[in-house]
């Protein structure tokens, strides 16, 4: 009976760690913004003025976070990486040179893992859309991922992946930063997260971090 109740305490606790591990991040890794941004529409002069704004080059550092269902997390860092965002005419966002690699690390299957080990960058492409706030100058800005595809061969075979990527991430992007030209100078970092690795419908691998799978969380660093 004792060592019934011990394993279920440890699996408690176990839970409960890796809860409050996520919470951490979310709070100091996402300053100023939210997971439900209020939609109000903006005028294309607004949209156009915003793009322009935002648009460039940035610099920072990508910040891989792989949390493990046995309870252990591990935290890796790429320097010298860009983010590329285009004006409100293409309404993109491009992170270049992700090390896909990375993701050897957090899948089940061994020759898969193997074979994403050897895996090259890749550039994930994002599109992004503007939410104005009422009776405020200020916006909120968001971005969506698109699905990255793989052919990767392992097992014999050419096995032809989808890397599904997910940020639902809004951030607040104040007035006077805008207008400054440092639109993203008081944010931590942008997030965005690899849920699962897909062969045509067929799910390879979940990640997700729910049932106990594991997850794998992303966010580009901006250089201060």
């Amino acid at each position: 009976m004792n060592l019934e109740i011990r394993i279920i305490n440890f699996k408690k606790n176990k839970m409960l760690i890796r809860k409050l591990f996520l919470s951490l991040l979310a709070a100091i890794a996402l300053t100023a913004c939210s997971n439900d941004p209020e939609y109000h529409g903006l005028t294309p002069g607004q949209k156009e003025a915003y793009g322009k704004a935002i648009a460039g080059e940035y610099d920072g550092t990508y910040i891989i976070i792989m949390l493990h269902n046995d309870g252990s997390n591990y935290t890796e860092k790429v320097q010298n990486v860009q983010m590329t965002i285009t004006d409100q005419t293409m309404h993109s966002v491009q992170f270049h040179d992700f090390p896909v690699s990375m993701l050897s690390k957090v899948v089940a299957n061994p020759a898969l893992a193997e074979a994403l080990a050897t895996t090259p960058n890749a550039d994930f492409m994002a599109d992004y859309r503007f939410y104005s706030m009422p009776n405020s100058d200020d916006v909120n800005w968001g971005f969506e991922l698109a699905n990255v595809p793989l052919t990767l061969h392992y097992s014999g075979a050419d096995h032809h992946l989808l890397l599904r990527l997910s940020s639902r991430v809004y951030c607040e992007l104040t007035k006077a930063s805008l207008d400054a030209g440092t639109p993203f100078a008081h944010l931590g970092g942008l997030q965005f997260d690899v849920t699962g690795i897909y062969e045509g419908d067929t799910l390879v691998q979940a990640l997700d971090g729910w049932q106990d799978n594991n997850r794998f969380i992303a966010y580009f660093q901006l250089n201060k």
